[in-house]
């Protein structure tokens, strides 16, 4: 399994919320910079990071710390968070960024169309964060306020096109509580063909070992990594 070690950024530093939730943000790094290479020697090369700043604003206020994160050797690295036009996705791949995280913009009008015309399957993943509503995982959007109202299975059953997806239960991200595993099941048995990525919750390498068994390829792992309930060397040398 790929290990993405997240880092989220707000006001230039390295955090992480709690559920979604803007008002519940602590700081883990206030160089983000130095965080990356910490992941790097660790043999961690592949990154996921969120402007926040950007999903709240649309407006990508990181983008400097992403250029130097981008200079660091042997780093690749998947950006999403705010990223909701054609020329902001050419712009990121035309930066070196290996991978763009789509979100809020699929549900704006022909943006998917738009994508599918633009990007190769590879060069783009898609973000389907989702909350349980009435037993049924919901997608929202813009930065995880605003309700789709679509069902994370009728989006999936409809576009098939782009196969990176990025499913994150907004209501456990964060939170430490395991991943939803059942969802993740539920996805995998309808969509064989998806390069499932588990993101949110994930708090030990038991959680990671359960994600493997359901034959999950890549997963993104935050806060478990910074409250050290999960070590970089275990994850470099198991995964």
């Amino acid at each position: 399994m790929k290990i993405f070690p997240a880092i989220d950024l707000k006001n230039g530093r390295c955090v992480r919320l709690l559920n979604g939730d803007f008002n519940q943000v602590t700081e883990y790094n206030s160089d983000p910079i130095e965080q990356a290479i910490i992941f790097k020697l660790k043999k961690l090369n592949f990154l996921h990071i969120v402007d926040l700043d950007g999903a709240e604003t649309g407006k990508q206020l990181n983008q400097e710390i992403i250029k130097e994160i981008l200079k660091i050797s042997d780093i690749s690295i998947q950006v999403g968070g705010g990223i909701r036009s054609i020329e902001k996705i050419e712009n990121m791949l035309n930066m070196g960024v290996a991978r763009v995280i789509v979100g809020t913009a699929i549900f704006n009008g022909d943006f998917l169309t738009d994508l599918e015309k633009n990007f190769e399957s590879k060069q783009i993943v898609l973000a389907l964060d989702f909350k349980i509503q009435n037993q049924i995982p919901t997608i929202f959007t813009h930065g995880w306020q605003d309700n789709s109202n679509t069902s994370l299975h009728d989006f999936l059953n409809n576009h098939l096109f782009f196969k990176n997806i990025l499913a994150t239960d907004i209501s456990l991200d964060g939170a430490m509580e395991g991943p939803n595993f059942d969802v993740y099941k539920e996805i995998l048995e309808l969509f064989p063909a998806l390069n499932l990525i588990a993101s949110g919750g994930i708090r030990s390498l038991e959680d990671l070992n359960k994600l493997k068994v359901l034959n999950l390829k890549e997963a993104v792992v935050g806060k478990a990594i910074y409250e050290k309930n999960i070590s970089l060397v275990d994850l470099s040398n198991d995964y």
